[in-house]
């Protein structure tokens, strides 16, 4: 099993927040975890960058 993590950066009402998720189904499964967690379009997402991969 394989786990990666990224670092989304958000466009906000209020401004921009920053938010880590971990996934393992790989970068479309940490967009949909953000946007169901934030409750935020897809196109809210400005950078998605995966910062570390681990076998589990």
């Amino acid at each position: 099993m394989i786990t990666e993590t990224y670092q989304a950066t958000l466009k906000h009402d209020t401004g921009m927040i920053w938010v880590k998720v971990v996934s393992l189904s790989g970068e479309r499964g940490a967009i949909q975890q953000i946007t169901t967690a934030e409750h935020c379009p897809e196109c809210a997402i400005i950078k998605l960058k995966k910062i570390n991969t681990k076998k589990v």
